[in-house]
């Protein structure tokens, strides 16, 4: 056996064979009633002894065409992967090609060389004696590339120095290596002979031990939480034995709506960031990872934020300048250890390891007070009924972020963990905290939602950028405007709200009276954000732009007695009025130079140029328009929808010096649901967006009064009466196309979530009545992250567009395909017979899916992990049924994707 294969083969610190593979063997002898005799030696010398009869078997190694000529092999008793691990300097290596001028380190006779080889011929090698030495010339930059096996890094007395500049992000697969007890060629009654005694291995002792070296568990079928004990209310072991307290609950919750059942592991917390680390346990509970306390594990999810305060006996503080002088005690591995240095620059500091320790030294006067977890601290002199001698002194405050730990070569599993966090509603998180943290001043969650989790970091940062400027137009409405009172109004007040109280934002809101104005300061920087801003290549010159986060359709308003018009082709000739500034003023003047521009500085600007005569069209938002009319003033005008820009939406202009921001404000954007768009619309939009059909109605029935009055004018009163019923179904047409951008996903064109909800529901009173079934396919795409990192988002979304005609063209007119967002799809099968129907269209659709899909001449494919609810068996309500699909759609992900499960599938 090799002596340094960590950790399938190796010597430990005191000199006793170890590992994984160690393991299989002495079970292997204690089953076959056989003693076993290890002698590690470096790995070449390892196949040397074998080859030469200095032992009758090697441990275990991979397949290679060398090796199939010297040694007969058994069967593989465990596999794993090889990988190359690229330093993080080398930022556009990404493929074998392009590491052919660069020597990869490798341990000299290990099979990496033979499959790189295989794979690319011009590959070359920097050849080391052992694992050592090749890490030796890693942490000193002899080499940029080397070879090794999944786990090789873990429990390291380096592996901190190497993964911070080798990221197990960045590294390229080589294979799958199986591991293969082998003997000299010509011992076939050994090999037999060893074959026979791993029969007796069973499965679950097979899982166990590679449980305990790597955390895999072929068939695994729950998570196992590492959680420390002692720190109630966050955890701790109850009176009944069993793990209690705020953190476990979170957990219990997160396994409701995974439906992946989780196992507690107690310990004190070193403990179990070491379980993680050696694969015992899959996940921290929650640990306070900062720059001070790194434990060199994956940050999976921000669970929790611990409120820590300044407590004093006997004594309460009512300044912070009676705080100067003052000795206050502190554990030494606080995270905010210098944020206090900072805030407190003239007291001292003693440090002491807990908080029974600080409450010791503050009742014998050693100290005058501590700082500590509030929570923590209340649980502890409540429980000692001594919290009525000690006092809270509010402004000194700080934050812990508590994470989600778990190992850094498992990332999927990462995203799994933070998933299933983010289905847990702000309400419930709230009803939880309630239970456990008696002080309302520490909670962090209420019972409305809260859209982004900032850690502290975050926070600090953001609160760094101090106020930051944002300009409006004061008489564009519904959009922006400047209300009577004097305040910034409308939707995009609304949306800047929103972003203000997630992020924490001080926001100056800039009163500009014209559009040109105001996107002249945001280039220039004397503004630093805007909403309504459309991307175009010059402006991103200098701003960054949001995700978009409202439709922005065009119109055109022209007179009464005009044809109406609903495309710029048929604008030829005419004076078109539009608002200086308008990104589609370039558009225009490329596209349609026979049109006659007539700038104007804003809407009212350019509906009062229809009315007067001097153009003949104005062009604008739709809303806006519609606001203007609404109005009364421009009685003779009339709105059309504008087809060519109908499916334009807002977005956020930032300037770049602001453009940290970005993926916070992306963040707070791509969670606002759609109560609160429709809350939005009904304050803002719904008392304009009508066309001005109650208006035509009006003066409709008024013109048939007076014009029935006039016999001689009959003829006419009819003509009239005809086109103004035209021109109210034209508008209510416009309104139908835009309700259903409302239900359609802007992407794909499929159903929403709105509208899937709304065609469960419709299948459930259906099917109810016929008392017939129907099934729900949750389908979730495997591997689609990968392709959004190394192609980018636009070919991920023709990725997406191309999923979902596929998807659709798998199954029957009358079922729905829609998209949930992200990688996620429903399909509803109605009228199933049994739910064997239902597999064969899930297996259907698996075939279709994991086909290549050509993509900017790119051949691309993915599998996709498939849940199936029926009705009414598996649920009778639209939230139960898309829960069930979406449970068994997780259970077919751990089972390795590229596969479907349903109820009556263990």
């Amino acid at each position: 056996m090799s002596d340094d294969s960590y950790p399938f083969q190796y010597v430990d610190e005191n000199g006793v064979a170890d590992g994984l593979l160690v393991d299989f063997w002495r079970q292997w002898a204690r089953l076959n009633q056989q003693d076993v005799v290890f002698r590690p030696v470096n790995w070449q010398q390892s196949l040397d002894n074998v080859e030469q009869s200095l032992a009758d078997i090697h441990i275990g190694m991979a397949k290679t065409p060398a090796r199939l000529k010297l040694f007969d092999f058994a069967e593989p008793i465990s596999k794993v992967n090889g990988y190359l691990y690229i330093n993080k300097a080398l930022t556009s290596i990404n493929t074998l090609e392009k590491l052919i001028p660069y020597k990869i380190g490798v341990v000299k006779g290990a099979a990496h060389i033979d499959a790189l080889l295989e794979k690319q011929p011009k590959l070359t090698f920097a050849y080391y004696a052992n694992r050592q030495q090749l890490l030796d010339a890693v942490i000193n930059n002899d080499v940029f590339v080397f070879a090794g096996l999944e786990g090789y890094l873990r429990e390291s007395n380096i592996s901190q120095k190497v993964i911070m500049s080798f990221p197990v992000n960045r590294r390229i697969a080589i294979s799958e290596f199986a591991f293969y007890p082998a003997v000299k060629k010509g011992k076939a009654s050994l090999l037999r002979t060893v074959m026979q005694g791993f029969s007796l291995v069973t499965p679950v002792e097979r899982n166990n031990i590679e449980r305990d070296w790597l955390g895999i568990q072929r068939s695994q079928n729950e998570v196992v939480v590492a959680m420390q004990t002692g720190v109630e209310p966050y955890a701790d072991i109850g009176p009944n034995g069993l793990p209690h307290g705020l953190l476990v609950d979170i957990w219990k919750l997160w396994s409701d709506k995974t439906g992946l059942p989780i196992r507690f592991i107690a310990g004190d917390m070193q403990q179990g960031i070491v379980n993680v680390q050696r694969g015992i346990a899959d996940v921290q509970l929650g640990y306070p990872e900062s720059e001070s306390m790194k434990s060199g594990l994956n940050r999976a999810h921000l669970i929790y934020q611990v409120s820590s305060r300044l407590f004093s006996y006997k004594t309460s503080f009512k300044t912070v300048e009676e705080l100067k002088g003052k000795v206050f005690a502190v554990a030494p591995t606080s995270p905010y250890l210098t944020e206090l240095i900072e805030a407190l620059p003239d007291s001292d500091f003693y440090y002491v390891a807990n908080v029974q320790q600080m409450i010791e030294a503050a009742e014998s006067g050693r100290v005058d007070g501590f700082i500590a977890a509030a929570a923590w601290t209340q649980h502890y002199l409540l429980l000692k009924d001594r919290w009525e001698d000690f006092y809270q002194f509010k402004p000194i405050h700080f934050k812990t972020d508590l994470y989600v730990l778990n190992r850094n070569n498992d990332l999927d599993f990462s995203d799994r963990i933070s998933k299933g966090f983010t289905a847990i509603n702000s309400s419930e998180l709230a009803a939880i905290e309630r239970k456990w943290i008696l002080n309302p001043a520490d909670r962090i969650y209420s019972s409305t939602k809260k859209l982004v989790q900032l850690n502290s970091k975050q926070r600090a940062m953001i609160k760094s950028m101090g106020e930051i400027k944002v300009g409006f137009v004061n008489n564009w409405a519904p959009m922006e405007y400047k209300s009577d009172n004097g305040d910034y109004a409308g939707i995009n007040s609304e949306v800047f709200k929103i972003i203000s109280q997630e992020l924490g934002l001080k926001l100056n809101y800039v009163e500009f009276s014209n559009w040109q104005t105001l996107l002249d300061a945001l280039l220039r920087g004397d503004i630093d954000m805007s909403g309504s801003i459309v991307p175009t290549a010059q402006r991103q010159e200098k701003l960054v732009f949001s995700n978009s986060y409202w439709p922005a359709p065009w119109g055109l308003v022209s007179s009464l007695d005009s044809v109406s018009i609903f495309s710029l082709t048929e604008l030829k000739g005419l004076r078109l009025a539009v608002v200086e500034g308008y990104h589609i003023v370039t558009d225009l003047m490329q596209e349609y130079p026979t049109l006659e521009l007539v700038l104007v500085p804003n809407s009212h600007a350019g509906l009062n140029a229809v009315d007067e005569g001097l153009a003949d069209v104005f062009i604008d938002k739709v809303m806006n328009l519609s606001a203007g009319l609404k109005e009364g003033q421009f009685s003779e005008l009339k709105m059309s929808m504008l087809v060519d820009f109908s499916e334009q939406r807002s977005h956020i202009g930032i300037n770049k010096r602001q453009q940290l921001l970005l993926p916070f404000i992306n963040t707070v954007i791509d969670n606002i649901d759609r109560a609160q768009q429709q809350k939005i619309h009904q304050k803002w939009v719904s008392q304009t967006i009508e066309f001005g059909r109650e208006d035509f109605e009006n003066r409709l029935r008024l013109s048939i009064i007076v014009f029935s009055a006039l016999a001689v004018l009959v003829i006419v009163a009819l003509l009239a009466n005809r086109r103004l019923r035209r021109e109210v179904a034209l508008r209510i047409a416009a309104e139908n196309k835009m309700a259903l951008f409302a239900k359609h996903d802007s992407l794909t064109k499929l159903p929403n979530r709105s509208m899937i909800e709304e065609r469960l529901e419709q299948a459930i009173l259906t099917h109810s009545r016929e008392m017939s079934q129907f099934a729900v396919i949750f389908v979730d795409l495997d591997g689609f992250k990968a392709i959004n990192d190394e192609y980018g988002h636009h070919v991920g979304d023709d990725y997406l567009i191309a999923i979902s005609q596929a998807l659709n063209n798998a199954v029957r007119r009358a079922d729905t395909v829609g998209r949930l967002g992200g990688d996620e799809f429903i399909v509803i099968l109605h009228k199933v017979d049994s739910i064997s129907a239902a597999n064969d269209v899930a297996e259907l659709l698996l075939q279709r899916l994991s086909s290549p899909f050509v993509i900017d001449q790119l051949s691309l494919s993915v599998s996709a992990s498939m849940g199936i609810a029926l009705y009414p068996a598996d649920g009778d309500s639209v939230d139960t049924l898309l829960k069930t699909a979406d449970r068994h759609m997780y259970r077919a992900k751990n089972a390795g994707g590229k596969s479907s499960r349903n109820s009556q599938q263990q």
